[in-house]
């Protein structure tokens, strides 16, 4: 080898590190999935209802593309499995869609309804739950038939599951009657913590498995750091009531972000020590949702009730409108 290929070469070791993952963003673009539910703008009898349903963006929120049916008005919230199946929760049941939501089918039976998340378990994608106003549901086989998991919930009013990553046989549930888990998938639960309070999120810590947060219905937000078994309130003096959504940068655990209703959106520089409220550029501080770009975690989207979907460039700072004018955005997640 002569001298020029040798340095040729060694360029293009010190280059290549560098320039993958920039090929691979661009060759797997990031998914972003909005569910909007309805919208105040609808009028009865009317030809030019905005639409609603589910909708797609691949470029960060610059454009978006409807999904679904026209008049599919009840989307509370859509998640892909690792084989690309896309889950979709609607007021009437759980849909399945196969070609990215092109076409769809309902999978459940009249039994389910009011389906608020549907979350499907990383390491088997035929493995579904749906979490609902009637308790939970699971499918086992993708879709094709669906078991009620109830067994030991007093309360079966579910706003949320979440599927422990390091095990996917936990589970942890948000209720109306506090926080449930589950440690064999969902056959039996037992109550957690959080006992009588209204909880409407639960997320785990992207970067530390045994932490998670809770927000929940006027009580605030709260952390734990034991695996979801022993909670505590980590308001810090903010006025933080009804905490909808939580979102942590996947890259500084840190860094948290909550949706909040009528406070807008909060932020945490220090793990929660301390809150700042961050909605300046927002007409309507309702937050239902939120979800952070894994590659540009400066970019994050808030969902609001009838004020449509809002996007931060600059992590929170400042945010301006994206989409749906007037959408009731329920649901945001990204894949």
């Amino acid at each position: 080898m002569n001298v020029m290929s040798l340095i040729s070469s060694k360029i293009v070791a010190w280059l290549l590190p560098a320039i993958l993952p920039y090929e691979m963003a661009f060759a797997q673009p990031e998914t972003i999935y909005m569910s909007v539910r309805s919208s105040s703008q609808t009028r009865l009898n009317a030809s030019d209802n905005p639409t609603i349903g589910l909708f797609l963006s691949r470029d960060a929120g610059a454009t978006w593309e409807h999904k679904g049916w026209r008049d599919q008005i009840k989307v509370f919230y859509a998640e892909a499995g690792v084989d690309g199946t896309l889950w979709s929760a609607c007021g009437n049941g759980v849909l399945r869609s196969t070609d990215g939501g092109a076409t769809w089918k309902i999978t459940t039976g009249w039994e389910v309804t009011e389906v608020l998340k549907v979350k499907v378990d990383p390491r088997d994608p035929d493995v579904v739950y749906a979490a609902t106003a009637y308790g939970i549901f699971k499918t086992s086989d993708k879709g094709k038939s669906w078991q009620a998991k109830n067994k030991g919930l007093d309360n079966t009013f579910v706003s949320d599951i979440v599927i422990d990553r390091t095990n996917s046989a936990r589970l942890l549930a948000a209720t109306e009657g506090g926080i449930y888990i589950s440690t064999h998938k969902g056959e039996s639960w037992a109550p957690a913590a959080l006992r009588g309070k209204g909880v409407r999120t639960i997320v785990q810590d992207p970067l530390r498995a045994k932490r998670f947060w809770a927000g929940t219905e006027d009580d605030g937000v709260f952390l734990s750091n034991k695996k979801g078994e022993r909670w505590q309130p980590a308001n810090n003096n903010a006025s933080l009531t009804t905490v909808y959504a939580i979102a942590i940068d996947p890259q500084n655990s840190n860094l948290i972000y909550l949706g909040t209703h009528e406070g807008g959106v909060y932020r945490s520089i220090d793990g929660g020590k301390s809150w700042q409220q961050r909605s300046d550029g927002m007409k309507n501080t309702v937050v239902h949702a939120l979800a952070i770009l894994p590659s540009n975690p400066q970019i994050i989207f808030a969902g609001t009730i009838n004020g449509g979907l809002y996007r931060s460039a600059d992590g929170g700072v400042m945010w301006g409108f994206n989409s749906q004018p007037d959408g009731q955005v329920w649901g945001l997640s990204i894949k």
